[in-house]
């Protein structure tokens, strides 16, 4: 049976770690299909490498098939599930203080067994928000939990700083598309509701249709506005599904469909080239606003909500997917956020990472 490129790298990359091994691992949704995943774990890699710690990515969802580091940092995004903590727990059990939770959201309700242990004996625990943050503290009774912005803030600093500040996005006439199928999948070209998400986005799962078509006519009013307005327009896809989507979304409109790639790097240059962003995806988001480009930003997670909210981004100057399952699909503007706010947040995310890294004490 052939398999795809992103397997390939996938196996490689485990092989490569039984071979050489590595003293931490980072453990996150490292499969390599979701370019957002594969940029927290390279803000926690390029930390380790610029202290000289071998390090390598490992995938959380079959931790068992990649080699034991004797030390763990859990890096980041939406993988705190009790199951997928377990599988941490019972690799390190006895060994808690080796393991660093960093910048993880928990999505459960409440923890018991194995993983709430591990939770209550990391040597170091974080959130991306205070809500998440003061969760998982009347969880585990713990006074040390910090939030702070998503780690992959921290990556590529000086590169992203250069170009938001250079300030030269309004005369470049390029705007970059990224789209995603809203809670949903395509079948025979019809997009059908994710059973999984009925108890968790009710309100959405509810008027499913409803989000779909204001979501359709959105992207297609900025788009065709962008194309009336001499601009070239692209989408940038962040999971192989959204690519798909693209197409199927933007059908019949002058749109060039970029290929997937899970090189952080190599989408940040390429967004460095737009002059405006349509970003649904979170870290589609936080590229955008680190490059300092004007988005169109859609919030289709609550996640998304409070990012632009923090930023100071006031809540009527972008659609979330609440305000597109009510029908609601007038275009608005493009928004920026504030250049100071952005240093901090990278200031804050990489001190989050080194934090998490000290608090091991590797030998």
């Amino acid at each position: 049976m052939l398999i795809t490129a992103l397997q390939f790298n996938h196996i490689k990359r485990n092989v490569q770690q039984k071979i050489t091994g590595v003293a931490v691992g980072v453990i996150g949704g490292y499969h390599g299909a979701n370019l957002g995943d594969m940029a927290l774990g390279e803000s926690v890699t390029t930390a380790l490498k610029e202290r000289n710690i071998k390090t390598g990515l490992q995938t959380i969802y079959n931790l068992s098939k990649w080699p034991a580091a004797p030390y763990a940092i859990v890096g980041g995004g939406a993988v705190g599930y009790e199951e997928s903590l377990l599988k941490v727990a019972q690799r390190y059990k006895g060994k808690f203080e080796r393991v660093a939770l960093l910048g993880v959201d928990y999505n459960e309700k409440t923890y018991s067994g194995e993983g709430l242990e591990l939770l209550k004996g990391a040597a170091f625990l974080s959130c991306r928000s205070k809500a998440q943050a003061d969760k998982i503290a009347g969880l585990t009774g713990r006074k040390d939990i910090i939030h702070h912005p998503d780690i992959a803030f921290s990556l590529h600093r000086e590169y992203c700083a250069a170009i938001r500040r250079s300030a030269q996005h309004h005369q470049k006439k390029k705007l970059l598309v990224n789209v995603l199928p809203l809670y949903g999948e395509l079948e025979n070209a019809v997009m059908v509701p994710m059973k999984q998400y009925e108890a968790e986005r009710p309100e959405l799962y509810a008027n499913f249709q409803q989000m779909q078509t204001a979501y359709k006519n959105y992207i297609r009013g900025i788009v065709s506005n962008a194309i009336a307005e001499g601009y070239e327009v692209e989408t940038i896809p962040f999971t192989p599904q959204d690519g798909v989507y693209g197409e199927f979304i933007l059908a019949g409109l002058a749109v060039k469909h970029n290929s997937y790639n899970a090189d952080p790097l190599q989408m940040i240059k390429l967004m460095a080239t737009a002059g405006r962003v349509l970003s649904t995806r979170y870290h589609t988001t936080i590229f955008a606003i680190k490059l300092g480009i004007p988005i169109y930003p859609i919030a289709y997670a609550v996640k998304n909500e409070l990012l632009l909210q923090d930023l100071g981004i006031a809540r009527e100057a972008f659609l979330s997917t609440v305000d597109l399952a009510n029908g609601r699909e007038d275009l608005l503007p493009p928004v920026t956020a504030d250049e100071k706010e952005v240093t901090a947040f990278e200031a804050k995310s990489k001190a989050a990472v080194d934090a998490s890294i000290d608090a091991l004490h590797i030998n």
